[in-house]
């Protein structure tokens, strides 16, 4: 009879896509993890997954086992965490996001009832480090790249076109302020093309397809900095060094306050980008998470 560990095992090679990955979330060696995973193998008198230069993929009999044993596996496993948790007082969630999401949008929707130790990074790093247990959740842009990893769809968050305050408006009879006018796309385009930009990185993406689709025109204008942090980017924007494109998180104080000025075609023309709680296939119960995420829909 297959033990609990074989199957505790096999579910963690299944979402992790590999062996290694298996063993470093079951905190085994690796040659242990395929011990286990053969001695599984040769009860159930089938290969359960193919070996790739990239991994693992499941075959149609490991496809069904798993469906027949994650979820067992998974209530056990959480039967576990709360008699270990009911024993000790429960410490902070750990989350991971970026720091202009934390500050743009995060905190203005927290209540305080739910203790928080927060890390920085990037969306992959962060989704890694979930899947390796260092992280309970991550608030991420990224689509959960691992079977190991569930998502909750938070919000969708709109991109602006801001520029300074000060800047006159663009040569064309209209209403005297920049903020009201509606330019035709190309007319924008060449206008903002002549002025100086600022950015988070020389890339662009949104941008460069933001200028093509929406404006019909290539990004042409000149960079004035580009600085990896959304916060200097619309500070910059804010002292007058360029015009940016941003997510709606990071210039919502700046344009409340009258610090920054929003150009009017930037936010309906751009599709908004989809942010997601990012937890583990074992963790979608955890009132903690789930009570975070429901604040954050808010």
């Amino acid at each position: 009879m297959a033990s609990l560990e074989q199957f505790r095992v096999f579910v963690a090679v299944y979402r992790a896509g590999s062996v290694s990955a298996a063993a470093r979330e079951r905190h085994l060696t690796q040659p242990a993890v395929s011990a286990q995973l053969s001695a599984l193998e040769a009860r159930t008198g089938e290969a359960l997954f193919t070996r790739t230069p990239k991994g693992v993929v499941p075959t149609e009999r490991g496809k069904l086992l798993y469906s027949q044993v994650a979820d067992a596996v998974d209530r056990l496993d959480r039967a576990g965490q709360a008699l270990r948790v009911s024993s000790k007082a429960a410490g902070p969630l750990r989350l991971g996001c970026t720091p202009e999401f934390l500050q743009g949008y995060v905190l203005p929707r927290l209540s305080g009832e739910t203790a928080l130790l927060v890390s920085f990074g990037q969306a992959r790093e962060l989704q890694a480090a979930v899947e390796a247990g260092t992280l309970d959740a991550a608030l991420v842009s990224l689509p959960a790249q691992s079977r190991a990893l569930s998502e909750r769809p938070l919000l969708s968050m709109p991109f602006v076109l801001i520029a300074p305050t000060a800047w006159a408006a663009p040569p064309q009879p209209a209403p005297q302020e920049l903020a009201q006018q509606e330019l035709a796309p190309q007319e924008l385009a060449q206008w903002l093309n002549a002025q100086p930009w600022v950015s988070y990185s020389l890339e662009l993406p949104v941008t460069r397809r933001f200028f093509l689709q929406a404006l019909g025109e290539r990004f042409g204008a000149r960079p004035a900095l580009v600085a990896p942090d959304l916060r200097a980017v619309v500070r910059a924007v804010e002292g007058g060094l360029g015009a940016s494109l941003v997510p709606l998180f990071a210039a919502a104080e700046a344009l409340a306050a009258g610090r920054v000025q929003e150009l009017g075609q930037g936010r309906d023309q751009i599709p908004a980008e989809s942010w997601r709680m990012v937890y583990r296939v074992a963790d979608e119960d955890r009132e903690d998470l789930q009570g975070l995420a429901r604040a954050l829909q808010a």
